[in-house]
């Protein structure tokens, strides 16, 4: 196919100005054949609005007239037919061509073929935009209208081609400077956007179910914010202070711009201190070695928590995940752990032996998630869902196991002269931003005791402590949920 005016295009892919100029001999420029084109390289489908100029119209007519004929063939029109988008039946595509090759001469000439580009069945086929724009930029230079561009008019060309060159040049070093501040400032937008128009899409029964389970739950940024304001406040700084978090492996738990790496980026480091459903199965061989990469006289920062997924309809534990259709659990092992137990109390002690765990399986976490659990379940029956109680069960579970690192590490007090503790409930969302349900955040200090002397930030950082008397069923489970230690009463 040909096209009078692809000069212009390679002009615009060339290197640079004053070489696309030197690459073309001065002699008048004509029409160029352009062989591997077909007609859907200038025409979109048909869409609900699509009319032809009468310059269109002979482009249009030129660029199927592949061998310059003046006329277009039966095969031709055919083939043109279908590059269009136009899905015709041979027969019928015949019965087009027929009914206008008006002299009957087995060719349609121009004239015959604008009439038919008028037909209803050719509704909404346009030119492209981009051949749309050579068009125009072509009789934008063709001062003469000659249908051709002389080397007087190229020479325009090259000049705004050159000025246009200059412009981006200038453009994109005011680009690049604004763009290091754009950059900068990037996550800040994200997060700033995710709040403000979040109430547009999000899903109406997890939201409701989320305030039903975790009343005061907050987005991950508001949460860090709150935390590192606290602590600010208090000579914590990213210099002075390392990172650890005891959260589950999952991975929903680590997406960019939640709370895990939003936290890793304020402090610009994290030790990972958690294994499956946030339980830190690090140990106190982990929790000595994160001790010992503190700076000297430095400070800890620990956020723990397990985490829970509210599923599009408000089913608590579930979660819908990237890529996936069908919906899983989250947690995972929290789950698991409970259905082991409950399959246990329904079945009794006599349990078939095909259900007993093979000797051989190598599951240690959820085994000891399985253990650490069973005391806990006291009262779910009261509960307003039992996968949130087995959620708060298992932060109470975590909260113990990192007091006892800190217990039971002796030298605690001789690396470090402060340790943060921030704990709650990270709640995993498809939409809108993960969210966290602050339980407990809390300072101890160099007293000369192991526990060190505590103080209880809760307040300065999230205001009033959630009611979960009606969530946990009970006051006896609240008051069980934020001790150390699980009452023995129900296991």
């Amino acid at each position: 196919m040909k096209f009078t005016i692809i000069i212009l295009g390679l002009l615009l892919q060339a290197p640079s100005p004053s070489s696309a100029f030197l690459s073309v001999p001065p002699i008048r420029i004509s029409k160029v054949q352009l062989s591997s084109s077909t007609a859907s390289d200038f025409f979109s489908p048909p869409s609900s609005s699509g009319t032809f100029s009468n310059e269109e119209l002979e482009l249009a007519f030129f660029s199927i007239d592949i061998e310059n004929k003046g006329s277009i063939s039966r095969s031709c029109f055919a083939e043109a037919i279908h590059d269009l988008g136009v899905d015709l039946p041979r027969v019928q595509t015949d019965l087009l061509f027929d009914k206008y090759d008006a002299d009957k001469g087995g060719s349609i000439d121009m004239m015959e073929f604008k009439e038919l580009m008028k037909d209803p069945v050719l509704a909404g086929v346009s030119p492209q935009r981009d051949v749309k724009f050579a068009m125009d930029l072509f009789k934008k230079f063709d001062v003469d209208n000659s249908g051709a561009i002389d080397k007087s008019e190229f020479r325009s060309i090259a000049r705004e081609i050159q000025i246009d060159a200059r412009r981006r040049n200038f453009l994109s070093v005011c680009a690049a400077a604004v763009g290091a501040t754009i950059v900068a400032k990037s996550s800040d937008e994200y997060l700033w956007a995710q709040k403000r128009f979040r109430g547009y899409y999000l899903e109406e029964k997890a939201e409701e179910a989320q305030k039903r389970n975790f009343p005061t739950a907050m987005l991950s940024s508001d949460l860090d914010n709150a935390i590192a304001k606290t602590l600010y406040a208090r000579g914590f700084t990213p210099q002075n202070t390392i990172f650890a978090h005891s959260v589950c492996s999952d991975e929903v738990n680590n997406k960019d711009k939640q709370l895990v790496a939003l936290m890793v980026d304020r402090w610009q480091e994290g030790f990972s201190l958690g294994g499956l459903a946030g339980v830190p199965f690090a140990g106190k061989s982990g929790f000595g070695a994160y001790l010992h990469h503190a700076p000297d006289s430095g400070k800890l920062l620990v956020m723990f928590a397990p985490h829970v997924g509210i599923g599009t309809d408000g089913n608590i534990g579930a979660l819908q995940r990237d890529g996936q259709v069908k919906v899983s659990n989250a947690c995972g092992a929290a789950v698991g752990a409970y259905k082991a137990l409950s399959a246990k109390a329904a079945n009794g002690p006599d349990v078939r032996k095909e259900e007993d765990p093979d000797p051989e399986l190598f599951d240690p976490q959820l085994e000891t998630i399985v253990k650490l659990l069973q005391p806990r379940l006291g009262g779910i029956e009261k509960s307003i869902d039992p996968i949130t109680f087995v959620t708060y069960q298992i932060y109470g579970i975590i909260k113990e196991k990192i007091c006892d690192c800190i217990s039971q590490t002796p030298d605690v007090w001789d690396s470090v002269t402060e340790v943060a503790l921030v704990g709650g409930v990270m709640i995993n969302r498809r939409v809108g931003g993960d969210c966290f349900q602050p339980l407990s955040f809390e300072l101890r200090q160099k007293d000369g005791s192991v526990k060190g002397k505590v103080v209880d930030l809760f307040g300065d950082a999230f205001g009033e402590r959630p009611d979960l008397v009606k969530v946990l069923g009970s006051q006896e489970a609240v008051s069980c949920l934020y001790n150390e230690r699980p009452s023995k009463k129900g296991a």
